[in-house]
């Protein structure tokens, strides 16, 4: 079947147009078909040919006439020449071919974390991190400033790649790189810090760089007119999971501890004048104001006695001097079931009583 003057005059006209877009690739023409994708093929003068293809997993299109013609790997400009050359062989006169991307389903990134509308997406062609992040709504309120994209290397197992957003968004191309197929893109949470206590607004900051505790506090308002700067504790949570207690003097001009660094997910606490800290198995632990000569055992009473997990025999007070921190060993079964109570020493301003929990 041979076409009219005026539909080869067309098809001329396209294949024009085709040719000079060329000159510019595109993001869909620089597409490599894949396995699931969906194509939509025009032959022109020719209806019942012209129809939506899915590639088969095997990566090859069924088609009239031709049979299954292999197009993984090709894009739909080189697929289209295929189709026409094996067309023109035995079937049609000088046909036109024309070859889009339907649906994209055969390249995709997974995106997961703090983004605001997480989940699977597709690649339409050569795709950047930012532009896979746009898709999926952007970063949300809690997300720090870094992207992880976890990508599979053929024969070494996976690599971690780990970006900057801020150098991005400041046009550093390098941080911005094209994703690929298979890539999972992680927003993890912003890193934070928290202060507590008697400053001028108590929260959560966030930990987008080296901070120190003073920092922290004048972040948080600087301290409050009933402030004790020389009983500043910090708790951090160690990598085996338990809880760890700093004290820290920031009293003075200069004070002792104002380099003192902190890491995500520390807790300042800055006291009240004349406080001691509970911690640990006790029920209701924190700060509390030592208005009147108190004992150790007094004071965890204060913090709502032992918890069941608690092992008394191993509590400890945690003593600043002047000579630096001082740790007493105490065993509480000596001052409550033997009547030990000469072992129930007097807490003094600062003091960090700490009730462990039992292995048992």
């Amino acid at each position: 079947m041979r076409m009219s003057g005026t539909v080869r005059l067309l098809a001329v006209v396209l294949l024009v147009i085709v040719a000079g877009a060329s000159v510019r690739p595109t993001a869909a023409q620089e597409y490599t078909i894949g396995p699931g994708d969906v194509l939509k093929v025009t032959v022109w003068g020719h209806d019942d040919l012209s129809k939506e293809y899915p590639v088969t997993l095997d990566g090859r299109v069924p088609f009239p006439l031709i049979g299954s013609v292999p197009a993984v790997g090709l894009t739909t400009t080189e697929f289209a020449k295929r189709l026409r050359d094996l067309l023109e062989k035995d079937y049609l006169v000088n046909p036109q071919v024309i070859v889009a991307v339907k649906e994209y389903l055969s390249r995709k990134v997974h995106v997961i974390g703090d983004a605001e509308k997480p989940g699977l997406f597709y690649l339409t062609g050569p795709t950047t991190l930012l532009e896979v992040l746009s898709k999926a709504g952007g970063l949300s309120k809690s997300a720090g400033k870094d992207v992880l994209v976890v990508r599979a290397t053929p024969g070494a197992g996976s690599s971690i790649l780990r970006f900057d957003l801020r150098k991005i968004q400041a046009g550093d191309t390098k941080e911005n790189i094209f994703l690929e197929n298979g890539d999972m893109m992680f927003v993890p949470k912003a890193s934070a810090i928290f202060v507590l206590g008697e400053v001028g607004k108590a929260g959560t900051f966030p930990l987008d760089k080296e901070t120190s505790v003073l920092e922290a506090i004048t972040l948080a308002g600087g301290f409050a007119n009933t402030a004790a700067p020389a009983g500043v504790k910090v708790l951090r949570r160690t990598a085996a999971g338990r809880q760890e207690t700093i004290s820290l003097d920031l009293a003075g001009a200069v004070p002792r501890d104002k380099s003192f660094r902190l890491e995500d997910g520390d807790t300042v606490l800055v006291p009240r004048g004349n406080t001691f800290f509970v911690f640990g198995e006790v029920k209701k632990p924190g700060a509390y104001q030592l208005d009147k000569e108190t004992n150790v055992l007094e004071g965890i009473t204060i913090a709502g006695g032992f918890t069941d997990k608690a092992a008394p025999g191993r509590t400890r007070v945690i003593r600043t001097t002047d000579r630096g921190q001082q740790t007493l060993s105490i065993d509480m079964n000596d001052v409550i079931r033997r009547g030990q109570r000469d072992k129930a020493i007097r807490i003094i301003e600062n003091d960090v009583i700490v009730v462990p929990e039992s292995f048992f």
